[in-house]
């Protein structure tokens, strides 16, 4: 398990961890840090990265937000990469507005997550 620190630039502090989007069939990847919301159904991640490596749109869904309003989105499949924990076949929300990846409880329920406020310190493995 490994330990992630808290990014200071919000209020209050936000648990983030470093992931590894890849795209299975080219082997492009990319790697940036994502928020661990644990409130979040989904993975969030925006299009502009998903294009970089070359991802592809698998079909198209709903999404509501957190506060009732519905709205059209594309799935992408992706391999992400935790702490060296390889999850395949991962599909993430491809976001047109946004500039942050946000880790949901679609790749949350699948790993230990400890989010240790006091120390600011994310542990996931």
């Amino acid at each position: 398990m490994t330990a992630c620190s808290y990014d200071v630039a919000y209020d209050p502090p936000l648990p983030v961890c470093e992931v590894t989007l890849t795209v299975a069939l080219t082997g492009r990847q990319t790697t940036v840090d994502a928020i661990v919301d644990t409130g979040a159904d989904a993975t969030i991640v925006p299009v502009r990265l998903l294009r970089h490596i070359g991802a592809r749109r698998v079909f198209q869904t709903t999404l509501r937000s957190q506060w009732g309003e519905r709205r059209s989105v594309f799935l992408y499949l992706v391999d992400l990469t935790i702490n060296e924990v390889l999850l395949p076949g991962v599909y993430v929300v491809g976001d047109e507005i946004g500039n942050e990846v946000v880790l949901g409880r679609n790749v949350l329920n699948k790993l230990v997550v400890t989010l240790d406020g006091p120390q600011q310190i994310v542990r996931i493995g």
